[in-house]
């Protein structure tokens, strides 16, 4: 047996959290910790990437990672898809040799984005607001990724607590200017895209 066979034979730990996936469908990260012997730190950069590529979908859960439930949204086929952090996160497809450059140009992040910018109808609002009026879980990898390039871009910019009180969510208020330009942007964008 050569060398690249012996390799491709060795089943890994990606594989074996790909293969979990597929299986179950619906699953919460505890029980695929529990089962698989994995930690927290290794499935998070892996449940980011499938994410907001579109392979998985946070169904429920909170800020405790451990808690949330996914959903396979796109099941293609028995090998699991690479996921590369260099020059970005890029999330190449084994089974149908696809590539997604997580860097925000693909038309799903584009229109995921856009989501997100139209509903941010207020002068002031909260994250959570925003995600439910977008139809996005508070704490999926989309909303989490996008509403803070929001707030680097001042899109977004954090007002002070009006008390101590930690709980109190955050308020953000809301640059209508530069989030209807982004908006242009973004919908040029994708036009240009889907008419190519």
């Amino acid at each position: 047996m050569d060398w690249e066979n012996r390799f491709e034979s060795r089943v890994t730990s990606k594989q074996k959290v790909w293969d979990y996936i597929r299986r179950k469908g619906v699953f919460i990260v505890e029980d695929m910790m529990m089962v698989l012997d994995v930690k927290r730190d290794f499935l998070m950069p892996i449940f980011r990437a499938l994410e907001l590529s579109g392979y998985i979908e946070l169904e429920t859960g909170s800020d405790e990672f451990i808690d949330r439930r996914y959903r396979l949204l796109k099941n293609t086929g028995p090998k699991s898809p690479i996921i590369l952090k260099k020059p970005c996160d890029i999330v190449k497809d084994k089974n149908t040799k696809e590539e997604f450059i997580l860097d925000g140009s693909d038309p799903m992040q584009i229109t995921d984005r856009l989501t997100l910018l139209y509903a941010m109808r207020h002068k002031t609002m909260f994250r959570e607001q925003i995600a439910v009026i977008a139809n996005m879980h508070p704490y999926s990898a989309k909303t989490f990724r996008y509403l803070n390039e929001f707030a680097e871009d001042g899109i977004m910019e954090r007002l002070p607590r009006s008390s101590k009180i930690r709980e109190e969510r955050r308020t953000y208020a809301i640059n209508k200017e530069k989030r209807d330009g982004l908006i242009r942007t973004l919908e040029e964008s994708l036009q240009s895209v889907r008419s190519a």
